[in-house]
């Protein structure tokens, strides 16, 4: 009977003992959480980039009009590739699980790459007849997905979606013995797609570093035009076709740091 009683003593005050515990307020340093061993990609963020575009234009005269002048004028096929300066701003959101990150990003950039290729037809003075065409790349953008890894403070990632160039166009072709030109020009918007890889490099917990190799092909570019020089009232047939290697660093501010 006694140990019953003393065994009853004991686990009343634990109970207690339990419960004035429960209602005193907690002290001391809140429990640690473990952070994933490489740095946090995940959320939003913006930014802005920088690089160098090469852009390669194939121009095909499908109906002669360059014969119209001269034949040694018509070659048909002219392709030409030139650099330059491209940058822009981009966005995006990332989801990540431990060090495997999953995004989307869109970005936009303003180019002043212009492809030129000038031909004559072999004659001098004032009989050389000339063909001038001429290609500028003005922007390009990218809606893309990323997936990649996070080792230690870097994220690896390839990249792909779809793209959007906008293009100027000029042809011009001169009979230096009259002298007379005829001009066709037109803008075009371009849908293609891009294929890339890149790194990106956490600074801290806001700021990174970007950099990226991106190539893109767009969708051949059909154009008719209706003569009023050189064949009067004749409908000519131009295409072009595009493909652009770019690459770029830039910087990118997150919203959500480490956690």
């Amino acid at each position: 009977m006694k140990k019953l009683f003393v065994v009853t003593t004991i686990l009343t005050a634990l109970a207690g003992s339990y419960a004035i515990a429960a209602d005193l307020p907690t002290k001391g340093p809140a429990p640690m959480v473990a952070r994933p061993g490489c740095a946090q990609f995940g959320g939003f963020y913006v930014g802005g980039n920088a690089g160098w575009a090469s852009n390669t234009h194939r121009w095909s005269d499908r109906d002669a009009w360059s014969a119209e002048v001269s034949d040694d004028l018509s070659r048909g096929n002219i392709s030409t590739t030139n650099t330059g300066f491209i940058g822009g701003v981009q966005g995006g959101y990332n989801w990540q699980t431990n060090c495997t990150v999953f995004g989307v990003e869109a970005d936009y950039s303003w180019s002043n790459v212009k492809n030129t290729a000038f031909e004559t037809d072999g004659d001098l003075g004032v009989d050389v007849d000339t063909l001038t065409i001429e290609s500028r790349l003005r922007g390009l953008g990218t809606l893309r997905t990323r997936a990649g890894v996070v080792v230690d403070n870097l994220l690896i990632y390839v990249t792909g979606g779809v793209a959007l160039g906008n293009f100027k166009r000029t042809y011009t072709q001169t009979d230096n013995n009259v002298p007379v030109s005829e001009v066709f020009q037109h803008n075009n918007n371009r849908w293609g797609w891009v294929l890339g890889v890149g790194t990106e490099w956490a600074i801290n917990q806001n700021w990174s570093i970007k950099g990226e190799a991106l190539y893109h092909q767009f969708k051949s570019d059909d154009t008719t035009f209706v003569c009023t020089v050189f064949c009067p009232s004749e409908a000519k047939r131009f295409s072009n076709e595009d493909s652009v290697w770019v690459g770029r660093i830039g910087v990118n501010y997150r919203f959500s740091g480490w956690r």
